[in-house]
Formats: C-alpha cells, sequence, structure tokens
C-alpha cells in the first residue's frame, strides 16, 4: 500500500481535492486492486477486513471482560456448575449416572463432527464466536445448552458439569476442533483469538 499524507497546507491535499472532484475530507482510501474510492474512516476500515482480512475482531470489550471478569467468576462457575447439576442431591449415584450420560453425548457430539461449539444463546461471547467462525468460513456443530447459565435459563445443567468435568472449563462458548476443547473466545486452550491470532 501507499499512505499519503494530506494535513493541511501540504499539496497532497490539492491533489486529493481533484482526485475527489472538490473534496479534501481525508482520510480517503483509493483501492488500486479495485479500482474502490471512499471517504469514511469507518467505511474504509470496515471495506479493508472484508476485502482483505482473513477474520475480523469481535467486540473489544468483550476482550477486557474475558481478561478482567472472566478470570474472577471462573472459581464461582466451578463451584455454581455441579450444583446446577444437582450435585446436592443426597442420591449421589443419580447424579453421577446424569454427568455420565451427558459426558456420552459429547462424547458422541465431538467425534461425529470436526468443529463443535457449545453455545448459550444469549451470551454476547458465544455471538461472536460463532460469527467469527461463520465469517471465516468454518462449518461447525452448534449445541445449545440454553439461554444463558443462570438458574431458570440453563436447559441441560449436566451437561455444562461433564463440560467442566472433561475440559476444566464450564464458561461457554467451548469449542472442540477435532476432538479437542480449544475454549472459547479468548481464552482455553488457546482459545479462537489466541489461535487465529499464531495463525493456527
Amino acid at each position: 500500500y501507499e499512505l499519503r499524507s494530506a494535513g493541511k497546507g501540504s499539496f497532497r491535499r490539492e491533489e486529493l481535492s481533484e482526485i475527489t472532484g472538490g473534496s479534501s475530507q481525508y482520510p480517503y482510501l483509493i483501492d488500486p486492486n479495485t479500482g474502490i474510492r471512499m471517504p469514511e474512516s469507518k467505511d474504509i476500515i470496515q471495506y479493508l477486513y472484508d476485502t482483505y482480512a482473513l477474520w475480523t475482531p469481535p467486540i473489544e470489550l468483550l476482550r477486557l471482560a474475558s481478561d478482567v471478569v472472566t478470570p474472577l467468576l471462573a472459581p464461582l462457575y466451578k463451584l455454581i456448575t455441579p450444583m446446577q447439576a444437582g450435585s446436592y442431591r443426597e442420591n449421589e449415584f443419580e447424579y453421577r449416572s446424569e454427568i455420565a450420560e451427558a459426558k456420552a453425548e459429547i462424547f458422541d457430539e465431538i467425534s461425529t463432527a470436526p468443529v463443535v461449539v457449545y453455545t448459550y444463546e444469549l451470551s454476547p461471547f458465544c455471538t461472536e464466536a460463532t460469527n467469527l467462525l461463520d465469517n471465516i468460513g468454518v462449518r461447525y456443530k452448534k449445541v445449545s445448552l440454553g439461554r444463558e447459565w443462570i438458574p431458570g435459563l440453563i436447559a441441560n445443567p449436566a451437561k455444562r458439569a461433564a463440560l467442566l468435568e472433561i475440559t476444566g472449563q464450564s464458561s461457554l462458548p467451548n469449542v472442540f476442533i477435532g476432538g479437542t476443547s480449544i475454549g472459547g473466545l479468548y481464552s482455553g486452550k488457546p482459545g479462537i483469538i489466541p489461535a487465529l491470532e499464531k495463525g493456527v
């Protein structure tokens, strides 16, 4: 690419005015590969991502939440997850049977599709993860555990507890590639975003 400064007093400003038919608004993109011309920063950024990027990063606020909030809540999730699935019951055998059944379902799901994503319907992390996979053309099997992890909104607490036992992670999304969990959007082993940033 070629970057040309068109600051005030620059001869480039006149050049820009000639190119645009009178406007000296900058930034201004001219893509010699496609012939596209556009003046708005937001549009330029979106165009460059759409045209040349392999993937578009999710909302930056989610990274902050993942870096700060998720580590603080992880111990709470690990405590609550088995309780939501019924670990407090007097009949431990019944609880263990439900977890074993949920684990069997998970192992079946991750063995029948190359990529499996466990999600919640209302989670912004899950939405960003599936949008990202869609945008880069990854075909995946989506398994929803309900609307969210909050009691009354989770449809399958036993499967969430089974995911915790299998992967050490109860937060969603939980993405499996080739039968192995890589974690969530930002965190895990290594997580979707870190994997893409490393080119994995």
